[in-house]
């Protein structure tokens, strides 16, 4: 690859992996987040920071905060996305952000469709595609009706991640991106714990399985609609556990998913980066779609390492050059994101799924080589940055405890 021509920055809304498969191809970096406080500033691969207003409270502010950064630019930066609030503002606002920015998203009415999963459940009827029957209610009554329709054990999970992570929530279920219901009291009891169903929480079909029977299938189709490379990665664990994202996983040639997932695409006319959630069923093998992400994965770094790097892709797609058709290189690769897998060991432990030593044979069963979520060996500095801000953190909230206990010992009346 000519490095010396891609000279078009990359706008990264997101996270290491996408900074790293960028800045490794010798294109210019400018990361956007809004939080000041992420490791992946301090990436070698970082030339550039940008302080977003928060999503999607403070749109008009971020619109700002990006005309003024592209207008400064000499040619238009390409963007990346990793969230979906990101997804969402460059999409609706794309006519807009266009002048500044070289943007190549799904049309619009796909990517809500796609990101409000109620919605997805609709497009799945409509094309009737390899989806677990969805149902959305408006009322907590209509979550019973819903729930004895599709059968226990069910799935409820929100419309929109965002919902369940707010404080009130997070305070009383934890960080949960959906729930296996087995009847109807445990459906009582979690319904008394979250705010009133309107429709922003939907019911879905379990489809049986453990955590390894999970998939990702990550591609890059271009703005003319043909694919130009795919990869498939089998989730050993994930976090939260049973329901939440990979967090230890490894290249798989697993046709019949790539089949399944290719032809949901073809079938909804999709066009950009697709990162989409398989789960395969434990009794009668079929493979089911859960998601369809209109985003790149988490774990992105991955498909690169394995010889299929999607963000180049888009990238040469959006400045208009040649674009080559990538295959995985057949090697074996991992990700590891070491943290998030401790805490999913310690969640399966405690459930008697796996042991101590069971999960650090793991680590030599899978071959391949690995690639960590934060730490890279040319690019150590996000690790230690890492820890720094932990340790902020922790002063921090030592600080409001101790604050705190002061407060309560301190007297409050007038000494005798």
């Amino acid at each position: 690859m000519d490095k010396i021509r891609l000279d078009h920055k990359a706008l990264v809304l997101g996270r290491i992996s996408l900074v790293r498969s960028l800045g490794r191809e010798g294109i210019e970096v400018v990361i956007a987040r809004e939080s000041e406080f992420v490791f992946e500033r301090a990436s070698r691969y970082c030339n550039d920071f940008i302080l977003m207003p928060s999503l999607p409270s403070k749109t008009n502010e971020a619109l700002n905060v990006l005309e003024r950064f592209g207008a400064r630019q000499k040619k238009k930066p390409v963007a990346f996305f990793n969230g979906e609030s990101d997804v969402l503002l460059f999409s609706e606002y794309r006519d807009r952000l266009s002048k500044y920015f070289e943007i190549l998203l799904a049309p619009h009415e796909l990517i809500t469709s796609l990101i409000n999963k109620g919605k997805f459940g609709e497009l799945a009827i409509k094309y009737d595609l390899p989806v677990p029957n969805t149902i959305t209610p408006k009322t907590e009554e209509e979550c019973f009706e819903a729930a004895s329709k599709i059968g226990y054990p069910c799935i409820l999970k929100p419309i929109n991640q965002r919902r369940w992570h707010s404080p009130d929530i997070l305070e009383s279920i934890g960080y949960r991106k959906a729930i296996l219901i087995n009847d109807q009291t445990e459906l009582e009891n979690i319904l008394n714990l979250i705010p009133s169903v309107n429709g922003s929480d939907m019911i879905q079909q379990y489809i049986p399985g453990d955590d390894p029977n999970h998939y990702d299938f990550h591609a890059y189709i271009d703005r003319n609609g043909i694919l130009r490379g795919s990869i498939v990665g089998h989730k050993i664990r994930t976090y939260p556990i049973h329901f939440g994202q990979g967090c230890y996983t490894h290249y798989m040639d697993e046709p019949s998913v790539e089949e399944t997932c290719m032809d949901t695409l073809n079938k909804i006319g999709y066009t950009g980066a697709a990162n989409i959630n398989v789960k395969r069923h434990a009794e009668t093998g079929k493979d089911y779609i859960l998601e369809i992400n209109p985003r790149f994965s988490l774990w992105t770094i991955f498909d690169s390492l394995c010889g299929v790097n999607l963000p180049l892709l888009q990238y040469l797609d959006s400045i208009g050059r040649e674009i080559p058709n990538l295959k995985p290189i057949g090697l074996p690769q991992r990700w590891l994101w070491f943290g998030t897998d401790f805490k999913a060991m310690r969640a399966y432990r405690k459930r008697g799924e796996i042991t101590l030593w069971m999960w650090l044979k793991s680590f030599f069963n899978v071959p391949g080589r690995i690639e960590h979520h934060i730490f890279a060996w040319d690019d150590p500095l996000p690790l230690l940055c890492s820890w720094w801000f932990r340790l902020l953190t922790f002063a921090y909230r030592a600080k409001m405890f101790l604050k705190r206990r002061i407060s309560v010992l301190k007297p409050t009346g007038n000494s005798k």
